[in-house]
């Protein structure tokens, strides 16, 4: 179906709005007698109206936090975290006193990831276990890939989203490398966010 399109009337207006002419429905001739050049503007037969909305802003807090503990590897900031296996990490989100309503937030995690670039290990020996304040929040495989391209920044960030079951002002992350493959395979992490919405 198309949108309604304004005004399919023929109709256009001369340099001097007074000569306003019109090419059918002579009713419309007395409309614009009765209440002037400012009855239709912008006349145009070919022009599609928008479709707009204007709904209420949702109040929102992003808390955002590079990851920088590498020189390498992370897009677009070139650094990130790593993750050996056995590695246990530790990361906090602090929520402004102004904004913290104890049962009126709900919150998500952001965690921007990839496994590392030595493809000799296959992909399902990859795993960790992901905490938020101290509720459990994954455990096991991470569905992620080895970074590309080796030794680069990598193009093929993957970013893992979980509810935060339990909001606090201070909220500590903790993600633990479980994998079972060599020592030196690692989980490497860009950056974190939590955002913050009202009930």
């Amino acid at each position: 179906m198309m949108p309604y399109v304004s005004a399919p009337y023929g109709c256009y207006y001369a340099f001097d709005s007074r000569q306003f002419q019109m090419t059918t429905i002579p009713q419309m001739q007395e409309m614009y007698q009765m209440y002037g050049p400012n009855f239709i503007s912008n006349v145009d037969t070919n022009q599609l109206q928008p479709i707009l909305t204007d709904n209420p802003p949702i109040t929102s807090l992003v808390l955002f936090k590079e990851l920088s503990g590498f020189p390498n590897y992370g897009n677009p900031s070139g650094n990130a975290d790593i993750l050996y296996r056995g590695n246990r990490g530790v990361w906090t989100f602090e929520v402004p006193a102004f904004f913290f309503i104890p049962g009126l937030l709900r919150a998500q995690l952001y965690i921007r990831a990839v496994l590392d670039d030595r493809a000799a290990t296959p992909v399902p020996q990859y795993s960790a276990t992901i905490s938020i304040n101290g509720r459990v929040v994954h455990r096991g495989p991470v569905p992620l890939e080895h970074g590309r391209s080796f030794g680069q920044i990598f193009v093929n960030w993957r970013t893992l989203i979980f509810d935060v079951p339990d909001i606090r002002r201070i909220n500590r992350i903790v993600i633990t490398n479980t994998s079972t493959g060599l020592a030196n395979d690692w989980i490497g992490l860009d950056w974190m966010e939590m955002r913050f919405f009202r009930r």
